[in-house]
């Protein structure tokens, strides 16, 4: 009767032994696939953030080469302002200015000499 009864007890710590390694191998595997999930996922989080910190380079190179474009246009067109004041500043004058008939000069004279 002893014997019976211990076998009985040795049983059932047996099948909850094996009944809790199974659920223990299946929730390792669950967590195996999670981590190739996870691994998976920062590879290509990696692989994104790469390509963004790329593109921002490549938008601040740009970004300079246009500034300086910008820049070189500015003053251009401020060269230009000034030439162009000096001109009609200059027509003002020959304008305002009497003209004599032996000094009879076109009003447009002066614009050579102003764009040297």
């Amino acid at each position: 009767m002893t014997s019976l009864l211990i076998d009985a007890l040795l049983v059932a710590a047996l099948v909850v032994t094996s009944w809790r390694t199974g659920s223990m191998y299946r929730e390792l595997r669950r967590l195996r696939s999670d981590e190739m999930a996870l691994r998976g996922a920062l590879v290509e989080a990696d692989q994104s953030i790469n390509r963004a910190a790329n593109a921002v380079v490549l938008l601040k190179t740009e970004g300079v080469r246009t500034l300086q474009a910008l820049e070189e246009r500015m003053a251009e067109a401020q060269d230009l302002a000034e030439r162009l004041d000096i001109i009609l500043d200059s027509y003002e004058r020959r304008r305002v200015a009497p003209a004599n008939d032996a000094d009879a000069v076109s009003r447009f004279a002066s614009v050579p000499v102003a764009i040297r």
